[in-house]
């Protein structure tokens, strides 16, 4: 964060313990908390009602409080992701997020969940015969129906950003309750289809988050739902444990760039780029970015530098590859790419937006147990003042398939890589 960052999220931490001493003390009930949660949001975003209006997130906060003590806690936690969500898109980082750390934990079930271009897939389970199961139903509930409802409750930058999350709150065992889907949050049917058509329900227990992120870990942000998990193919997954890594492909015609983490990039990866970047006989350069879940966005100009160079920034050189994990600060590199280059895009559009609200500001519901994101500083890398994408689309679409995937097969870079 810069230093500007520290700055505003101390003056953000002031002004929320100021309001909280001028209001008289009183014990903490979950109405309480749902209208500290409100008031929090008013005074710590940049922008809280530039999708939504004052009076109807008031009038939605006063109503969940109201109702409150006639509702059990997992209702009170969908009421709550209903209030989140109303502030709409570019908002990614605000909200109640499953897996971070609660004094109440939530809990979810043990599969890993991913949208292909045709259905919701098992991409990893603690039961690994699972694994390449679509997922039909939940307790009955056809999952069209249900991702309907769960995609209502997910926060978002935009659809690509809530499309890669809404999987993570369909198997959180509290939103699924809450919503009325399940009796109760320890265990749920899942119905699925595997290879040939054949389905069968399976009953699951849910698991604790940390328990949960720990199985699922990945290499670069912990648990990152929107990514698919690291593998030994293909190329750019196989890569996934490495910042920025680099590589030729093509016999040396093609220099491919992993960047996986918005960090600091050491000097010897970043001269090994240019080095091949340089070397007689490269036609083109390609840039992925598809599972950089973000970092520090005052790191990457020594890399946009670099991609800006007459070497490289050449009509039909540059390739910039993105999706759905293409999030916050590699959503900011992803627009300046867009803005200030000749790349060609590949893939889906990106999570993250060209405009978005991040640097959050933690807020404790004490009562309900669960923190609250709420982001304090707008970002943006418009292209004009007349700019109003919500993400960094594709000049080429490229959607993945199960099929695709689970053969090992990348066709976001096959498609880059033709004509070579």
């Amino acid at each position: 964060m810069r230093m500007a960052g520290l700055l505003l999220a101390s003056l953000v931490m002031v002004a929320i313990v100021s309001a909280a001493q001028a209001r008289p003390s009183a014990p903490s009930t979950a109405a309480a908390d749902v209208r500290e949660l409100g008031a929090s949001v008013a005074t710590v975003h940049p922008d809280p009602f530039r999708a939504v209006t004052r009076a109807r997130f008031e009038a939605e906060v006063d109503a969940l409080a109201q109702r409150a003590p006639s509702l059990s806690r997992n209702e009170v936690l969908v009421g709550v992701l209903r209030i989140i969500a109303l502030l709409g898109p570019r908002n990614g980082h605000t909200g109640l997020f499953p897996a971070d750390s609660h004094t109440r934990p939530l809990s979810l079930y043990p599969l890993r969940l991913y949208e292909f271009s045709d259905g919701l897939y098992v991409v990893d389970a603690v039961d690994r015969t699972l694994v390449r199961s679509r997922l039909v139903a939940v307790q009955g509930v056809p999952i069209e129906q249900v991702l309907a409802q769960v995609r209502l409750l997910t926060p978002g930058d935009n659809e690509s950003n809530i499309r890669g999350l809404a999987p993570h709150f369909l198997l959180t065992a509290e939103v699924l309750d809450g919503l009325g889907i399940t009796d109760g949050a320890e265990s749920a049917q899942f119905t699925l289809e595997r290879t040939g058509g054949v389905r069968s329900d399976v009953t699951l227990s849910a698991i604790p988050a940390a328990r949960y992120g720990t199985r699922f870990a990945d290499p670069m942000f912990g648990h990152y739902p929107s990514a698919l998990p690291a593998a030994a193919k293909p190329l750019y997954l196989s890569g996934a444990k490495h910042p920025l890594w680099a590589r030729t492909l093509a016999g040396g015609k093609v220099v491919y760039v992993g960047f996986n983490s918005v960090r600091r990039p050491t000097q010897s990866v970043l001269a090994k780029i240019e080095r091949l970047a340089r070397k007689p006989g490269v036609r083109r350069v390609i840039v992925d970015v598809r599972l950089n879940g973000g970092g520090d966005n005052t790191t990457y100009g020594p890399l946009t530098s670099l991609f800006r160079s007459p070497k490289v920034n050449r009509p039909g050189r540059l390739y910039l590859l993105v999706g759905r994990a293409t999030f916050s600060a590699a959503g900011n590199f992803s627009a300046e790419i867009d803005r200030d280059t000749r790349a060609v895009i590949v893939g889906e559009p990106t999570g993250g937006g060209v405009e978005t609200y991040g640097d959050t500001f933690p807020v404790h519901l004490p009562t309900l147990g669960w923190t609250v994101r709420v982001a304090a500083r707008y970002h943006e890398r418009k292209n004009g003042r007349d700019d109003q994408r919500l993400a960094v689309a594709p000049d080429v679409p490229v959607a993945l398939t199960s099929a695709q995937y689970f053969a090992g097969r990348d066709p976001v870079l096959a498609r880059a890589l033709r004509g070579l």
